[in-house]
């Protein structure tokens, strides 16, 4: 006797008529073409799993798992849906005309591995480094020919939540930002962040409170983090895009920043505090209390600024 939802699923040729103990069957959604995918969870843990198949029959239990052909052929076949989303509004401000390029129906924990295999296929290499190397307070070269500031990754990394708005000084310029969506997906709250042309995020991981919060520059493309799970964090954002379409008008309907969000009588703190050297920098608070701002830097060369993730997406992604 097979088991609910996997009344025609062959593992090896043979019916599946049994699991690990604890473990049972949650869902199962067409994903494209003749894939499908079939979502698990232990009841004990809560913990979820995923098969893939194609057809009925069972292929990887993870996309990477997959044989490489056919990873190919699923993550090519996810094209529509994810390089919209990767050129359009991870890294650069939402074009003026968003499509249907999102895939809420299907589950959280499929569309992270989907997105995160896409990711690391199909984009250019992310350049992971650990917050240690911003705290010597040096300027810091991105992958991509811009440069963040002295000091300025180091303050950016010092930001606390709080109840009011998020609001940063900006890694390139220096000039004060309020988060212009956050959201959750899993375990990390994102707060994204746009100046011009220019996104960035920092994220929390709310299962790790003692870590700081972690930086990704899609544009770079850099991940500066220390949580222990780095480098999934791009393909998580990519992955709630996909099942959220809603980001487009939520990203549309944010107001920028305004002296305001200070607290009365505060805009006149928008200039440069000396720093004692001793305490830790915090150029974001959403408290009230000023906020100290180096005047704005030369801008990124704007060809560079233009081009951004989609030019270098396309160079790297030839059948496009």
């Amino acid at each position: 006797m097979t088991l609910p939802l996997l009344d025609d699923v062959k593992l090896d040729g043979f019916p599946v008529e049994q699991l690990y103990p604890g473990w049972a069957p949650l869902s199962r959604a067409p994903v494209v073409d003749d894939f499908s995918v079939v979502v698990f969870t232990e009841a004990s843990t809560s913990r979820q799993a995923c098969w893939w198949l194609e057809g009925e029959n069972y292929r990887a239990s993870h996309v990477l798992a997959l044989d490489p052909s056919l990873r190919k052929r699923l993550l090519t076949a996810m094209d529509p849906v994810f390089w919209p989303l990767a050129s359009g509004v991870l890294g650069s401000p939402l074009p003026d005309q968003t499509g249907p390029s999102s895939c809420d129906s299907l589950p959280e924990i499929a569309m992270n591995e989907l997105a995160g295999s896409w990711l690391e296929g199909y984009a250019p290499h992310t350049l992971l480094l650990p917050s240690g190397h911003a705290d010597s307070g040096e300027a810091l070269p991105c992958p991509n020919g811009r440069k963040i500031g002295a000091n300025r990754i180091t303050a950016l990394l010092a930001a606390q939540r709080g109840n009011g708005p998020l609001i940063v000084s900006s890694p390139f310029t220096a000039l004060p930002l309020l988060a212009q969506i956050t959201f959750q997906t899993g375990p990390l709250s994102v707060s994204r962040f746009q100046e011009a042309d220019t996104v960035f995020y920092l994220i929390w991981n709310d299962a790790l409170p003692a870590l700081r919060p972690s930086f990704y520059y899609p544009d770079a493309p850099l991940l500066i983090s220390d949580d222990p799970g780095g480098a999934m964090i791009p393909g998580m954002i990519l992955s709630w895009y996909a099942r959220h379409p809603e980001h487009a008008a939520l990203i549309r309907e944010a107001r920028p920043f305004r002296a305001e969000d200070f607290g009365v009588g505060q805009a006149s703190g928008l200039h440069p505090k000396p720093v004692d050297e001793n305490s830790p920098p915090s150029l974001a608070t959403p408290a009230p209390s000023p906020l100290p701002v180096e005047q704005p830097a030369s801008a990124a060369p704007p060809q560079a600024s233009r081009q951004g993730l989609k030019s270098r997406l396309k160079s790297l992604f030839g059948r496009l």
